[in-house]
């Protein structure tokens, strides 16, 4: 295992160990919330970093904000007082409108930027046979409506790829930062195209275990789809956990469209009590593709582009970390090969931070 993997796995652990003692004691100061007033705010980084490569799917970011749990959508606070027509909007959309009682609904916020390259980055040249250079930034919309045991999302994500995206520019900043040499093909890049994306994805718990002592395990599978000049596949996967005050939220995520999940399920959520609570997991998502944006080229005009694969596979497992509403994960991917030619799959790690307030 890669020596910058060793070193992420142990900063959780030493979290952990140092959360505990403070945890213990309790903080007076920290009343409990409830997940009706409570907000969530995460930010993802995601980099090959800690596999030790810089190539393919290189870095990324993403930063989330989900609303408390709300009777309806058109009672978030935000859309009731600047954009009532977006709220009244979002109540008529099938499957995420008019659901049995005892559901809950909330709602997403988030942007992020993504960024592809080949394997040689130090050529000037044209990699033909490799992945064209890529940038994409994006916005998203996301709705939740959720139950004790499931949970139904529906994003609307809109964006550009291309030289507007600002790919180079973040990749070049954060290169001289680490004091890095810089990517020298970006010539080569997809052309700007705006970006729109839908996605829907459902993700279940149809089993909790609560094993004594505070600790608990769980089986969340998932299946969606995702539409759009972007991304279009169909996908199904799962994830099981194993921890200490365990939440009853639906797990962790990758950045991925559908990704904002994470929040509190529960009052009795480590999230929401500032308890200390701990998990390990380990989980699989295959998706059979139909469109990828960054393997395939743009869609209205010529670009370089390669041959992609139908089917890729992400394995991960990882560790989350919560203490005093803070939300530490750590979870290391195994991505198939996505295109011909492709030699290896990728590694990449995924590193969050999340604040429930």
């Amino acid at each position: 295992m890669p020596r910058n993997t060793l070193a992420s796995l142990a900063f959780m652990l030493w979290l952990a160990l140092l959360a505990a003692p403070a945890a213990a004691q309790g903080d007076a100061q920290d009343a409990p919330l409830r997940p009706e007033d409570s907000y969530t705010v995460t930010f993802y980084d995601e980099n090959d970093f800690f596999a030790g490569t810089d190539e393919h799917y290189t870095n990324a970011f993403h930063i989330s904000v989900l609303s408390k749990d709300l009777p309806r959508y058109a009672q978030e606070p935000f859309l009731r007082e600047h954009a009532p027509w977006l709220a009244r909007a979002l109540e008529s959309i099938p499957l995420m409108s008019g659901r049995p009682a005892g559901t809950t609904y909330n709602v997403g916020f988030s942007f992020g930027n993504s960024i592809y390259t080949p394997v040689a980055t130090r050529e000037e040249a044209l990699q033909a046979d490799d992945r064209p250079y890529a940038g994409h930034s994006y916005a998203a919309l996301a709705l939740h409506a959720k139950n004790a045991t499931r949970l139904d999302s529906f994003e609307i994500a809109a964006g550009i790829v291309g030289p507007s995206s600002g790919g180079k520019f973040v990749q070049d900043s954060w290169h001289r930062l680490i004091n890095k040499f810089r990517s020298r093909g970006w010539d080569h890049q997809l052309h700007d195209e705006p970006t729109l994306n839908l996605t829907w994805q459902r993700i279940q718990r149809p089993l909790r275990v609560d094993l004594g002592r505070g600790w608990a395990a769980d089986a969340l599978p998932h299946y969606g789809g995702t539409l759009g000049n972007v991304f279009t596949y169909a996908n199904a996967g799962g994830q099981v956990r194993l921890g200490r005050n365990l939440p009853a939220d639906f797990g962790v995520s990758l950045i991925r469209p559908g990704a904002i999940v994470g929040a509190p399920g529960d009052p009795g959520d480590p999230q929401v009590t500032g308890e200390l609570g701990y998990n390990v997991f380990a989980g699989v998502d295959g998706r059979a593709v139909a469109r990828n944006i960054f393997l395939d080229g743009n869609t209205w005009r010529h670009s370089h582009s390669v041959t992609r694969k139908p089917f890729v596979a992400d394995v991960f497992c990882g560790v989350s970390v919560i203490w005093r509403r803070w939300t530490f994960t750590y979870t290391h991917v195994y991505r198939s090969p996505e295109f011909e030619g492709q030699h290896d799959g990728q590694v990449f790690g995924s590193f969050s931070v999340g604040y429930t307030f």
